[in-house]
């Protein structure tokens, strides 16, 4: 008989946190109170927002330099928000001009309960830059974001998630006792569907990956895949409870996962940049070969 498999997910809420809290103690005490304490293998989710007003990575009304406000000029990102784009990021990849791309479609109308606003937010940002962050992964404005944050502020994500979520985990191993994994979330665009997706950009305590490339089905055949992204997995079950305007919940636990323990991180996932560059022009000349053939 099958045997019953159950994973539970506890939304906690914070209240507003500001810079200089002690997030462990915080998450602890909230989670004492509301669901009776943490216990061995639980997974918990934090958004990185928390992170940041807790660590104090805010700015407030940047300086545009030149390279801001010409950055400003071709992309329509207001200037003050180009310039904190390009102090949080090593390069800026590439430039999505959303205005022009969206301007006949559907988008934002069927998907905003006020059109009017949504339209008037679509044309004051104008594209989204594509970004390398510090830590290495590729993310949209450099996950920089003015959502659920005082006026004029601006929060950008930690420099090194995988360090920020090892931190918490020791923290709360001192506290308490009990072994847990953490996982840092935030929310990304999605390049081929309307809208976002939350995932993970650290980890600590959970292996982030499957590591089943090549085992055998039901069926006794070699599978090309089994590399299953389980810390992202784990982030968007988190933002079902998360949400993503107003829910006020940034943290949440998962409770009964079965996953894999490791001290990796997310960024031992990313593939690397020499391998990004490669598989570029390869796919650029397979795919301009395949046109020549009329394929």
């Amino acid at each position: 008989m099958f045997k019953h498999v159950e994973l539970r997910l506890y939304g906690i809420k914070l209240g507003e946190i500001e810079k200089g809290a002690d997030l462990p103690s915080i998450i602890c005490e909230t989670v004492d109170r509301d669901i009776g304490g943490l216990k061995d293998g639980d997974i918990i989710v934090i958004a990185s927002k928390v992170i940041s007003k807790a660590k104090g990575y805010t700015i407030s009304k940047p300086t545009p330099s030149t390279k801001a406000k010409i950055l400003s000029l071709i992309s329509g990102k207001p200037p003050q928000l180009a310039e904190a784009i390009m102090r949080n990021s090593k390069r800026v990849l590439a430039v999505i001009p959303i205005k022009n791309i969206l301007k006949d479609s559907n988008f934002p109308r069927d998907f905003t309960d006020n059109p009017k606003e949504a339209l008037k937010l679509l044309n004051m940002e104008g594209s989204i830059l594509l970004t390398e962050t510090p830590d290495g992964r590729v993310a949209a404005d450099a996950g920089i974001d003015m959502s659920n944050a005082p006026n004029d502020i601006l929060t950008y994500p930690p420099y090194d998630s995988d360090m920020e979520a090892a931190e918490i985990r020791k923290a709360i191993k001192e506290k308490k006792g009990v072994d847990v994994a953490v996982i840092i979330s935030d929310t990304e665009i999605n390049l081929f569907r309307y809208g976002s997706v939350d995932i993970a950009i650290g980890c600590s305590g959970i292996d982030p990956v499957k590591r089943g490339f090549a085992s055998v089905d039901r069926y006794g055949k070699r599978k090309f895949g089994g590399v299953d992204l389980v810390a992202d997995e784990v982030a968007s079950a988190a933002a079902l409870l998360m949400g993503q305007v107003s829910e006020g919940i940034p943290v949440v636990v998962v409770r009964g996962l079965n996953y894999n323990r490791s001290k990796d991180g997310i960024k031992h996932v990313i593939i690397e940049k020499r391998l990004v560059k490669k598989g570029f022009i390869l796919t650029l000349l397979k795919s301009m070969l395949c046109r020549l053939c009329g394929i």
